[in-house]
């Protein structure tokens, strides 16, 4: 794992990043309390993906995806949508950061899917105007 050794790595970078991606939808630290030595903030969120995705991610981000628009059909899929987007960064963040670093998504390709993410949600989004 990154840190353990005294070597600087890509790997390790692209191990950090996705950590970070976890941390950020999910609003948890690794080291938080909660996971205890065994389970982990990448075991935790490895484990609800991809059907329980809302117990996993932010409050936040998922208030704004069920309560953020009226109720109506629309609203509906662009909650699928967003709820859909959340999972896929999900999985770069679990892609980033595999245990074996041959394993982990290149950066260059964490990239792409994040930016066909942003793209999605930005065209759902456009489609509701």
């Amino acid at each position: 794992m990154y840190g353990l050794g005294n070597e600087v790595s890509i790997h390790g970078d692209v191990y950090s990043y996705g950590i970070l991606l976890l941390e950020m939808f999910t609003g948890k630290r690794p080291t938080d309390s909660e996971f205890g030595e065994v389970l982990g903030l990448r075991k935790y969120v490895e484990m609800a993906l991809p059907d329980r995705v809302a117990t996993v991610a932010d409050k936040h981000l998922v208030q704004e995806t069920t309560y953020g628009e009226a109720s109506t059909s629309n609203s509906t899929s662009i909650a699928d949508t967003k709820t859909a987007c959340i999972t896929s960064i999900l999985r770069v963040g679990l892609q980033c950061s595999e245990e074996i670093p041959a394993d982990r998504m290149q950066i260059g390709d964490a990239l792409k899917e994040l930016l066909g993410i942003r793209d999605m949600l930005q065209k759902s989004e456009a489609s509701t105007q």
